[in-house]
């Protein structure tokens, strides 16, 4: 009798201890809230403005590279030697410019993209983030989790998306 006593108050305060540190978790929908953010909607017109920017700049340089190149079809049978090598030599050089240039604006690892990007979207981060937080510390929320990036969400996960998306709006 006394073991079963002693196991059940054990068992109690195992309980206790659990519902004691359990932790409030929230969800919230980053995109969703990122979608009906104003400031998001002005940067991403204005970056794609920019990349279209590029893309332009990269289309006249590829169609000056194939007109030079058609021409080049034309008249290559009447080149000297010395001719057609430079002609093939300024070719190849337009092609490693045109390389060159779509490298140094879109390369993912160190382009021109990357830093477009960090100066523009890493403020609305930020003020995304904040207002994550302020909800969070509000609603008394120990953990916040990426709606997009869970696969269950349970009944008692309160979901601040429009709380977050109303803070923004401030």
């Amino acid at each position: 009798m006394k073991s079963f006593i002693l196991v059940a108050i054990i068992c109690m305060i195992s309980l206790f201890s659990m519902n004691a540190s359990a932790q409030k978790v929230g969800v919230v929908d980053g995109q969703k809230v990122l979608d009906s953010y104003s400031e998001y909607a002005s940067a991403t017109t204005k970056m794609n403005g920019i990349i279209k920017l590029w893309q332009d700049t990269l289309g006249m340089m590829n169609k000056a590279a194939q007109e030079k190149y058609d021409s080049y079809q034309k008249i290559k049978e009447t080149m000297s030697k010395d001719a057609l090598a430079k002609a093939e030599e300024d070719l190849r050089k337009m092609q490693v410019e045109i390389q060159n240039y779509n490298d140094a604006k879109s390369n993912q690892q160190n382009g021109e993209i990357v830093k477009i990007r960090k100066d523009i979207m890493a403020p609305i981060v930020e003020k995304v983030k904040n207002a994550i937080n302020t909800v969070a510390k509000k609603k008394k929320l120990d953990i916040i989790l990426d709606k997009g990036n869970v696969a269950f969400v349970g009944e008692d996960v309160k979901d601040i998306s429009s709380e977050v998306s109303d803070s923004l709006k401030k």
